[in-house]
């Protein structure tokens, strides 16, 4: 095995794995495990020794995207990442009308209350001669 040969042979298996990016690790992992042993073992039984041979190999598998594309189809997509909880300046900009509201009511509540309590007028008892 040349290292040319081993070089085609990386190259495809890195562009399927980039591929493969949504997919759980263990998945990527074993599918691309399991490439590269079905190229090792095609290698090995009809003694591939130059690098046209070798690409045939690769090419009946199929290109990088058609096996990402099978791989995905079969394992379905990536669980989803639990949402980012995101700041939000119109619940800030509600919750502070909000509050504005309820002091202006307590204050208008407070002066209307107070408005009505009469102060004695003084009686004549207390004033003078």
């Amino acid at each position: 095995m040349t290292t040319k040969n081993t070089d085609v042979v990386a190259e495809y298996l890195h562009e399927v794995d980039v591929r493969l990016a949504g997919l759980p690790v263990l998945q990527r992992r074993e599918l691309l495990a399991d490439l590269a042993a079905h190229i090792a073992s095609e290698r090995a039984e009809r003694n591939l020794q130059s690098e046209g041979e070798l690409i045939e190999v690769l090419e009946r598998l199929g290109t990088p995207d058609v096996v990402a594309a099978a791989a995905h189809e079969e394992f379905g997509p990536a669980p989803a990442a639990p949402a980012k909880r995101r700041f939000s300046w119109q619940w800030l900009l509600a919750g502070a009308v909000g509050l504005l509201l309820v002091l202006f009511f307590c204050a208008f509540a407070f002066f209307a209350q107070s408005s009505t309590h009469e102060v004695p007028a003084p009686s004549a008892a207390t004033s003078g001669p």
